[in-house]
């Protein structure tokens, strides 16, 4: 295929709603000033989560006004599709404003009216689809764009920060003590994990003797205290955070990591060699962490948990003591993992594009 990417020439991303849709827009904004020294611009929905990370990673950015349609009433889409129309017309002032060589989406609807005015501009265009099962943006565009490049298929994969994706993981990682268990439940928390892990945990510790084991759980700044008080009662010493910065280096020093399957968890905990029990949100668009979550297990890189298995508490805190007590398990989790990683440098992303 033709390259699409030029760093001679200007680079406009798009995607909004979500962290799995802002990190890589922003990711690959990095790798493009790093690769080029012509411009790159942030289009996204204004006041979001998009415009403050953007501004934090001093990307600039560009506000485009766009609604959802999907699963609305009929006033809330009509409301949502007179937002894609006036979001058209800010695409097409900001795109013969900057002139970019290609504009690449990563997903929500703030791409939709980005790519709209792309196409009728006649600029390139790409999207990135970075889950098992591709979401209805990507699936009504597909047909129209450039490329599509899909993060779990051969030649594709989920651009990150350079310092996620480390060395192959050797086995005294996991034979070192303390073991190391982390539990991420997003920047927003996950309230089944804040809720069930810490008798699980506090079970698991109690079946695993003078095993030592240093817990960290990202909770969701909502549900700091609340969790806090739920390890302090079940006895357990954790670090309970609402939000962990500098992520990349925390998950290589991990023996297991606990988390939700968004496509970019996946990536970054596959990526560090790190291995993983998955808890998928039941609730995703089209079961899409549920796929990301039971493609892992089936590659040997982790374990996939359903959220009714939580209930079993018990069971749950058996199996885990299981895992945490044998190194070679987590070794060999561990390295099944970052052998078939989807993620992958977003300099060395973008220039295969």
């Amino acid at each position: 295929m033709p390259p699409l990417y030029d760093p001679g020439k200007s680079l406009l991303v798009t995607g909004g709603g979500t962290g799995g849709h802002i990190i890589p827009a922003i990711e690959i904004a990095r790798a493009h000033r790093r690769l080029s020294a012509l411009p790159v611009v942030y289009a996204g929905t204004p006041g979001s989560l998009e415009e403050r990370l953007a501004s934090r990673a001093t990307i600039p950015f560009e506000p485009v006004r766009a609604g959802g349609v999907v699963g609305k009433s009929f006033v809330k889409k009509l409301a949502g599709g007179m937002a894609i129309l006036r979001g058209t017309g800010d695409a097409l002032r900001l795109l013969r404003k900057s002139r970019p060589g290609l504009v690449i989406g990563t997903g929500g609807y703030v791409q939709v009216p980005v790519i709209l005015a792309a196409r009728l501009l006649r600029v390139p265009t790409l999207l990135i689809e970075p889950n098992q099962v591709a979401g209805l943006a990507n699936r009504v565009f597909a047909p129209f764009v450039d490329r599509v490049v899909f993060g779990w298929a051969p030649g594709g994969g989920i651009p990150l920060a350079p310092d996620v994706r480390g060395p192959a993981p050797v086995p005294e990682r996991f034979e070192r003590r303390p073991l190391r268990l982390l539990i991420m439940g997003g920047s927003q928390g996950a309230r089944v994990l804040n809720e069930r892990l810490p008798e699980i945990v506090a079970t698991a510790l109690k079946s695993m003797g003078d095993t030592p084991v240093d817990v960290i759980h990202q909770c969701g700044e909502r549900w700091v205290e609340s969790t806090r008080e739920s390890y302090r009662q079940w006895g357990v010493s954790a670090r309970v955070e609402g939000f962990l910065p500098g992520i990349a280096t925390l998950l290589g020093e991990q023996s297991l990591v606990v988390a939700r399957a968004g496509a970019m968890t996946v990536a970054e905990i596959t990526a560090s060699g790190t291995p993983a029990i998955y808890c998928p949100f039941p609730h995703s668009a089209g079961g899409h962490q549920r796929e990301n979550a039971r493609s892992v297990e089936r590659t040997e890189g982790g374990w996939c948990w359903e959220e009714e298995q939580l209930l079993d508490k018990k069971a749950c805190a058996l199996e885990l003591a299981r895992i945490l007590s044998s190194g070679p398990l987590l070794y060999g989790r561990g390295k099944k993992a970052w052998e078939n990683s989807p993620g992958v440098s977003a300099s060395e992303w973008l220039i295969r594009q």
